[in-house]
């Protein structure tokens, strides 16, 4: 990450912004130390910077921590909401998290961070807007979360710039394998413009997967497929996430460690994101529709043949170990445009003006970390991985590749706290830059 203006330090408002020179990181304060137990939205009315500046990346810092009571033991569902309308509950999700489970006292998580790339969100993070931070506890008392928000924009131009974003579901609670309230009520299909300046589109689905105790342990702990459809062509994948036990944030107690449907306890809710470009008509109108695998709920209230310790442990939810089974789901495309301060070759492609290699992000970071470069032709390209003692310990690119803009992670799971250098060559370029593991 680029360093942040002495400026910025200086200020000692709750909120603010540091305006950015080029090459700046402009830090944007939205919550500070906010407090969480009961179930309720905690607004702010936030001062982005306007759309004067230009930016390429924008990052969220999501910190969270208990009170000096203690934290809400369960892993609860969090979100930050943009909103168009409070009254409503209009808006738009730009970030997910799950807090940590079953941890108690002060001492843990103490500071659990998460960085969210927040990019795609760039037409609606400007100049003043109301946001919403959420977390679903109902513990009551004096315990539950603080949350701190914090929103890193860096200075920069991309080749590609999301100018809309079109929201599709906004579901958080849609009732799976009921037949007398099946989830197609809630995933109706859309009918989206796609606007004629759009040169690249993409779905965006948030979706996690909550209940258990019922058939197939349906939602959480029940693998099942999920389909996006764009007009006449379908694309799925399993919701499911598997690497809970690499979670940073620990250690937590119960199975937080198990796979989940689309989440862990203690971490970032990753969308399912997907390149459908190619599939929609630009400059008309495209159908979109959602659909999860077909399921019946056999253990619930409202089946005749459900028996008590028969058919099923219990027929009745009883809001521990037998919930109804549910998906949160948010449903969004992103339209991007050529930025016309990059420009474009004759063929109508992205021109890159020159190689470049840049600083990663997040960092420090543990374990996972971003490394973008650019490419002005057609090259081979090679990135390694060195030591502080020189030594080579991971290879990254070995492989020739057309010119254009690259984003590649780097797992440095099996790596010790430390500082690292990653390298770049391409043709007569060649940088390195430095980056650092903290575990």
């Amino acid at each position: 990450m680029k360093k942040i203006t002495i400026a910025a330090f200086l200020l000692l408002a709750l909120r603010f912004v540091a305006l950015a020179a080029p090459g700046d990181t402009t830090w944007v304060t939205a919550f500070d130390q906010s407090y969480h137990n009961w179930a309720t939205v905690n607004y702010d009315s936030v001062t982005f910077p306007d759309t004067t500046h230009h930016y390429e990346k924008i990052l969220m810092k999501y910190t969270i921590g208990c009170p000096a009571a203690g934290c809400d033991p369960w892993d609860r569902l969090g979100w930050i909401k943009l909103y168009t309308d409070t009254a409503t509950g209009q808006g738009y999700e730009i970030a997910r998290v799950v807090t940590p489970y079953n941890i108690v006292g002060g001492g843990y998580p103490g500071t659990c961070t998460f960085w969210i790339d927040v990019t795609d969100y760039m037409p609606l993070l400007h100049d003043t807007q109301i946001l919403g931070n959420y977390i679903e506890s109902w513990i009551g008392g004096t315990r539950g979360w603080l949350t701190t928000v914090k929103f890193a924009f860096i200075e920069g131009e991309a080749y590609y710039k999301p100018f809309k974003v079109i929201p599709l579901w906004q579901d958080h609670y849609i009732v799976y394998g009921d037949t007398a309230d099946p989830h197609e009520n809630y995933l109706q299909p859309m009918r989206v413009y796609i606007d004629p300046q759009t040169v690249k589109v993409k779905s965006r689905m948030i979706a996690t997967g909550h209940g258990q105790g019922n058939s197939h342990n349906a939602a959480e702990f029940s693998v099942k497929y999920h389909q996006v459809v764009v007009n006449s062509d379908s694309l799925t994948h399993n919701l499911w996430r598997s690497n809970c036990g690499l979670n940073p944030c620990s250690p937590q107690g119960g199975t937080w460690q198990y796979a989940r449907a689309g989440w862990c306890p203690g971490a970032d809710v990753i969308p399912w994101d997907l390149d459908i470009t190619t599939l929609v008509t630009i400059g008309d109108s495209s159908t979109v529709d959602y659909n999860i695998e077909p399921y019946v709920n056999l253990c619930r209230p409202t089946n005749p043949n459900c028996v008590n310790g028969v058919t099923c442990a219990d027929c009745n939810y009883n809001s521990t170990g037998h919930t109804e089974p549910n998906y949160n789901i948010e449903g969004q495309l992103i339209l991007y445009r050529l930025n016309p301060a990059i420009g474009i070759n004759n063929q109508g492609n992205i021109a890159p003006a020159l190689f470049s290699l840049q600083q990663n992000y997040p960092n420090p970071f543990n374990p996972v970390t971003k490394i973008k470069f650019t490419l002005q032709k057609y090259s081979h390209v090679t990135i390694r991985v060195f030591a502080s003692d020189g030594t080579e310990v991971a290879i990254l690119v070995n492989e020739d590749m057309k010119n254009g803009e690259y984003e590649i992670d780097f797992d440095a799971k099996n790596l010790a706290s430390g500082v690292y250098f990653y390298q770049m060559e391409a043709k007569d370029f060649k940088d390195t830059k430095k980056m650092l593991i903290l575990k």
